[in-house]
């Protein structure tokens, strides 16, 4: 089952077939040695998600911040990363926050998006897997803008309440994953839209304000509605152009989310 957001691909299935279809001979054998290297048995996240077969293979080891848990285990380092996932076949949204970088602290914010238009066609002759990769951008932080993260990290729940336990979210839904390593503890949360604890949030705006990646940012709805698994739905296309990504629930646990049905 493929199970990492889509990225790079047009909207339509269709037009994402046609297109598909037209450069796969072409690039195939140029593509698969580059995404291939260096991912023999990665079972974990070291934090890096631009490979996307290795990103197929740790994006919820990801997304729960295993690696941060380690690190925090290792020498409690101080580490903040919140994921927004706004239907992961449209848009997700890192943002890996590190205050004790120096000389000031930095946020990183990686965009995966449906965005064709942004890489092609030229980008393709410079780098063959600049489609399925992440857009990226590191944007230096004030001391003030720390603590206000950190702030509203408290206020929001990550690391001050439990996690919703056993919720499943649906890959189709609008959420956030939020893992930290706060005073050499680890904590992770997860917020699921309409709940109220979901749209009072108040670090998505402050993140925003700091992603220097320039890329439109896929709002909630406004619907009320919450997404739901569905397991007729017809899957989509994936980030890998030779195979389709289906669909399923994330459940939620203590440290993290697992696929589920």
């Amino acid at each position: 089952m493929d199970m990492t957001p889509a990225i790079g691909m047009p909207e339509n299935g269709h037009a994402t077939a046609t297109f598909f279809s037209r450069i796969k001979s072409a690039m195939g054998i140029l593509i698969l040695p580059t995404l291939l290297a260096g991912c023999a048995s990665i079972t974990q996240s070291n934090g890096e998600i631009d490979n996307p077969v290795q990103r197929r293979a740790v994006w919820f080891s990801f997304i729960s911040g295993e690696d941060i848990q380690r690190s925090c285990a290792s020498d409690g380092r101080e580490r903040y990363r919140l994921v927004y996932i706004a239907d992961r076949t449209v848009q997700v949204r890192i943002y890996d926050i590190d205050p004790l970088t120096t000389p000031s602290p930095q946020q990183r914010s990686r965009v995966m998006t449906v965005a064709a238009s942004d890489w092609f066609p030229w980008a393709i002759t410079e780098d063959v897997t600049r489609p399925f990769r992440p857009h990226t951008g590191i944007t230096n932080l004030s001391d003030a803008d720390m603590d206000a993260l950190r702030t509203a990290f408290a206020q929001d729940g990550l690391g001050t309440r439990a996690p919703p336990i056993g919720r499943k979210i649906a890959d189709t839904s609008y959420s956030w994953m939020g893992s930290a390593c706060i005073g050499g503890t680890f904590h992770f949360q997860a917020w699921e839209y309409p709940d109220a604890d979901y749209t009072g949030l108040r670090f998505p705006e402050m993140l925003f304000a700091k992603d220097p990646t320039g890329i439109r940012i896929e709002p909630s709805p406004t619907d009320g509605k919450r997404r739901v698994y569905d397991r007729f739905k017809p899957p989509v296309w994936d980030n890998d152009p030779w195979r389709h990504a289906s669909h399923y629930n994330m459940e939620v646990h203590e440290t993290g989310v697992t696929i589920s049905d």
